[in-house]
């Protein structure tokens, strides 16, 4: 596991590659806080507010959706210095609200502290001490796999959810506000996971399919400076996918990661889930906040929507040439002949 994650790191380009320095802090911080949040653990059993996972594929506006969430002020989320206490994340929930709420400072010492990146990003990772963070250091603790993707029924067994459960819920202790993420890790496998965590309420977050896999496209190339090395999650498909061309494995790994979400969410009750058009979105955020109010019981998401743009501007503009956005394509509609309604789910 440790080589397999060493070589795909030495590959990055160097702005996404890791801080072996802040790794090496992070490791000691673990051995001397761990054991504090394990301590924490036994006053939770699960989250008593709704825990709001975020899934798509990748460059579908998962982030987009994120933040917008999380101007509304209605939920907790994983921030960039929340992340940083990954292994004990309550202590790093109260030290984030000692430094960065208002309301625990004296005479603004820390107002300096108090940025984020607000509707920004690059590839998924924000600026700013508040930014939204990916929180994969958190989930992966949790899991017998790495990297996001499909889990085998062995693989569903291994899963800590009963201490991920009492983390999550000690999270939302501090805030007492439901706790909003990212959920990658769990996608692929969402009705499993949706039974055994009730409190999990679902935003599937859909885009055009061309311009997603135009921006996945871009994305190795930016994360790894070349489109040739897989980028972000692994579908079941992912076996076959592996040793396809570059723009066969994107068309998969969109096809595939959509069918698969949408086939887990579809037995659950109504409740539970929503689907989010990003252009929609975009279009008209409020609108959406207001279904999602409706739709989850959270009033509390349109108590002030005075930080909500009354639109944003949408990422769907053509960057690569017609004839490599006519060769996606024409692999997504061939994958979508030769496996009509394949996938593990």
């Amino acid at each position: 596991m440790e080589s397999h994650i060493l070589k795909h790191a030495s590959e990055r380009s160097e702005v996404f590659r890791p801080n072996e320095k802040l790794d090496r802090l992070i490791s000691q911080l673990r051995v001397l806080l761990e054991p504090l949040q394990k301590s924490v653990n036994h006053d939770f059993s699960h989250a008593k507010l709704p825990v709001i996972g975020i899934v798509g594929c990748p460059r579908s506006g998962t982030t987009f959706m994120t933040q917008l969430l999380a101007a509304t002020g209605a939920v907790s989320y994983p921030s960039n210095l929340l992340s940083r206490f990954a292994y004990a994340p309550h202590l790093g929930a109260l030290i984030q609200q000692l430094l960065m709420n208002p309301e625990y400072d004296l005479g603004n010492e820390f107002s300096d502290l108090r940025s984020s990146s607000e509707f920004s990003s690059n590839v998924g990772k924000t600026s700013g001490t508040l930014g939204i963070n990916e929180f994969f250091h958190f989930w992966r603790r949790f899991f017998p796999i790495h990297d996001p993707g499909h889990l085998t029924e062995e693989e569903l067994v291994q899963v800590d959810i009963d201490n991920l459960r009492k983390e999550l819920a000690s999270i939302q202790s501090v805030y007492n506000k439901p706790f909003m993420s990212k959920i990658m890790m769990l996608q692929y496998n969402l009705a499993y996971f949706a039974e055994k965590m009730p409190e999990l309420k679902i935003i599937h977050v859909q885009r055009d399919p061309l311009y997603l896999m135009q921006s996945v496209s871009q994305a190795r190339v930016k994360y790894y400076g070349s489109d040739k090395i897989w980028w972000s999650v692994k579908p079941s498909e992912y076996s076959f996918l592996k040793d396809a061309a570059p723009a066969t494995q994107v068309a998969g790994q969109v096809l595939f990661t959509e069918r698969a979400i949408q086939n887990q969410i579809k037995s659950l009750p109504e409740d539970r889930w929503v689907t989010a058009r990003y252009e929609e979105v975009c279009d008209k955020p409020r609108e959406f906040l207001v279904n999602l109010s409706e739709r989850f019981a959270m009033p509390e998401l349109v108590d002030d929507l005075g930080g909500i743009d009354t639109s944003y501007k949408s990422g769907n503009t053509k960057r690569l040439s017609e004839s490599e956005l006519e060769y996606l394509q024409r692999e997504y509609n061939l994958l979508q002949e030769s496996h009509p309604g394949v996938g593990k789910n």
